[in-house]
């Protein structure tokens, strides 16, 4: 029996060693760190850090959305589609030539060229993209398909990006397919994750999930984002976006988030999905009165807001479950959490109090720094099992 124990404990340590994820969350947290540390010195009025390339804003912007959030994505997706789609999983060689391909995008990024490290990011992206649309069809997994979809134009708009063609089309398609895979992923993860929260601690929980609500709700976030895409300024996409805000609003009702008070992760998922819909709220204010607000505002609650808390609980609930303690509680990840809803709300605050802007920029930017570098500290023994 001994020998039994020690062999299973030795295979659920080789699979963690293998998992996709624990490269691309490592690289990934890192990588945040690192964009907002480059761009941070300016904030401070600290001149000659960071690319002459392009402006610091920008190489800030781009190392988010097409560095931490394609290394987020691919470890997720190569973890999770397998057990979707019922495919067998990458062989960790392939993880490791696509971790190679996204260090050589980053370093091409930073020492050589912005335009051809995001050129290499865009062949990471297309290189998932097979991956997860070759395991979508032999599976004939009509559910996924959509994600294949977001991927593609996910995909399109770092193709944009490199070639610097309409740069404000291709930043805004990719955050609208980056909001999109959130809402998918958030749409399967936020309520699992409660009711089996609930369920471990004793207690019974029923989430009455409409599938004509559940629909209504992505096709009208689908036709907000795609507005915003297409037009930004326009009075239909206001409109869109003000109805998407109130869909999700109901939908993220029916998940019962406030049961998650006891669970930071958990509950950080719940506030990292209301992030979206405050973002669509923000969209439309600024649209019907863009002289009270502007659209930064909106921008901020999504990348930081939504995506800046999804990507830390994501990752933080799948080193969890991958490590057989979900819900396992931990001072640094809370802290991460807490450094992050902080982050995003000092930065949406530079929109509000613009005579303010430099001190609040400079915490957001130093509280986005704090919030990776303590989910690092959380989980580096799982991350790298060695330490």
């Amino acid at each position: 029996m001994a020998t039994e124990g020690s062999a299973l404990t030795f295979d659920a340590q080789q699979k963690q060693t293998s998992a996709p994820f624990r490269p691309f969350f490592l690289i990934a947290g890192l990588d945040a760190i690192v964009g907002a540390a480059v761009w941070l010195p300016s904030a401070f009025g600290i001149p000659g850090i960071g690319p002459t390339e392009i402006s610091r804003g920008d190489w800030h912007r781009d190392v988010l959305l097409f560095g931490m959030v394609p290394a987020i994505l691919t470890g997720f997706l190569l973890t999770a589609l397998p057990r979707w789609t019922g495919r067998r999983a990458v062989t960790p060689l392939t993880t490791l030539l696509l971790v190679a391909l996204w260090l050589c995008s980053r370093g091409t990024f930073l020492f050589l060229s912005h335009s051809a490290g995001l050129a290499l990011s865009a062949l990471l992206v297309l290189t998932l993209l097979l991956i997860a649309a070759g395991q979508v069809i032999a599976s004939r997994d009509r559910r996924n398909l959509k994600i294949v979809f977001l991927l593609l134009i996910f995909y399109g708009s770092n193709v944009l990006a490199a070639a610097s063609y309409q740069a404000e089309f291709a930043l805004r398609l990719a955050l609208a397919s980056i909001i999109g895979l959130l809402m998918i992923i958030g749409g399967r993860v936020v309520p699992a994750l409660t009711m089996a929260y609930v369920e471990s601690a004793g207690g019974r929980i029923f989430i009455d999930r409409s599938a004509v609500f559940e629909y209504a709700a992505a096709v009208v976030a689908a036709c907000a984002l795609g507005s915003w895409v297409v037009a930004p300024q326009a009075q239909f996409t206001g409109l869109a976006c003000a109805l998407a805000a109130c869909s999700q609003v109901m939908r993220v009702a029916q998940w019962r988030g406030w049961r998650m008070v006891a669970s930071s992760s958990v509950l950080a998922l719940h506030i990292g999905y209301g992030w979206i819909t405050v973002g669509f709220g923000l969209l439309a204010i600024h649209i019907f009165a863009p002289a009270r607000l502007g659209q930064a505002a909106a921008v901020h609650a999504w990348t930081i807001g939504a995506i800046g808390t999804m990507a830390l609980a994501i990752m933080a609930s799948m080193i969890r479950k991958h490590s057989r303690r979900a819900f396992a509680s931990s001072v640094p990840a809370t802290g991460a959490f807490v450094a992050m809803t902080i982050c995003c709300l000092s930065r949406l605050l530079v929109e509000l109090l613009p005579g303010d802007g430099g001190p609040l920029t400079s915490l957001s930017g130093t509280l986005w720094v704090v919030a990776f570098g303590l989910f690092l500290v959380a989980f580096r023994r799982m991350l790298i099992p060695q330490i």
